[in-house]
């Protein structure tokens, strides 16, 4: 089997970080992850970590000593997804081995085990000249001991938003996690993998904090999205249909409630809409 190497960013959501490497820590062979040495985000804004938390909870998890720290000067230009590709671009040259698995600190894998044990052994003959991609399940909003998620007509979650998570070494990330072969037909390969992304499931001030600071926030700034968000309850959700504001991607059909507490069996009850 390949070495794997992943990369990942500490920034604004440094928060999510620990739990989204510990959903793939047994199954790559090293963790390079990026921190702006100034904690300037793409956007240019300041951010702040707490170094007495993060830390020690990632050298609890690194067990193995895989994770490697660079700090560099990530913000170089005033456009932020430049920033995003650069610093993507060069963590990935410090990667010891060509796999390249990119992952953001708010997502964490929900079936780990099925996609590196199962699928990757019979696929890996393809890495150098293709890009893999992976599945977001993206729950919208928690309230109390329920969670709204983006669902499907039907009622069952939402499970059609792909995004880049593998591609070798030599390619360059050219939009945040997309690669040149996104652009080409056939280059991107569908997988059963499956992550719980945590983009918009946080608090009203963090989820704030990210729309000024995402790679894509030059884009995300103008959408009334934020408004939407902060206003949908328990009592009104089932309004919200087709709601997504955006234009970017595939539309939000609607929102159900489910507990937060099984939260991740929801969704692995319909990982087969994923990959058939």
């Amino acid at each position: 089997m390949l070495k794997k190497s992943a990369i990942s960013l500490i920034s604004y959501d440094w928060e999510y970080l620990p739990a989204s490497i510990a959903s793939y820590y047994e199954y790559v062979d090293e963790i390079v992850l990026g921190l702006d040495k100034n904690k300037t985000s793409w956007s240019g804004n300041k951010f702040k970590i707490n170094e007495n938390d993060l830390f020690p909870a990632l050298k609890k998890i690194d067990r193995d000593n895989k994770i490697n720290v660079i700090e560099g000067d990530f913000y170089k230009s005033k456009i932020a997804i430049e920033n995003d590709n650069y610093e993507r671009n060069y963590l990935k040259s410090h990667c010891s081995y060509d796999w390249i698995f990119s992952f953001d600190a708010d997502e964490v894998l929900l079936n780990a085990h099925e996609f590196f044990s199962n699928f990757l052994p019979i696929t890996e003959g393809y890495y150098k000249n293709h890009d893999y991609l992976m599945t977001w399940a993206t729950p919208f909003k928690e309230i109390g001991d329920k969670t709204l998620i983006i669902a499907d007509e039907d009622g069952t979650p939402f499970l059609t938003e792909t995004q880049g998570v593998i591609t070798h070494k030599n390619n360059t990330f050219t939009y945040a996690r997309w690669t040149e072969n996104s652009k080409i037909p056939g280059k991107l390969i569908t997988t059963p993998l499956i992550a719980l992304h945590y983009s918009l499931c946080r608090k009203k001030d963090d989820l704030h904090q990210k729309i000024h600071n995402i790679g894509h926030s030059d884009l995300v700034e103008k959408d009334p999205f934020f408004d939407l968000w902060n206003q949908v309850t328990l009592e009104n959700y089932s309004q919200a249909q087709n709601f997504k504001t955006s234009g970017m991607g595939p539309q939000w059909p609607r929102l159900v409630a489910v507990p937060t507490e099984g939260l991740k069996d929801v969704y692995l009850a319909h990982q087969h809409k994923v990959y058939r």
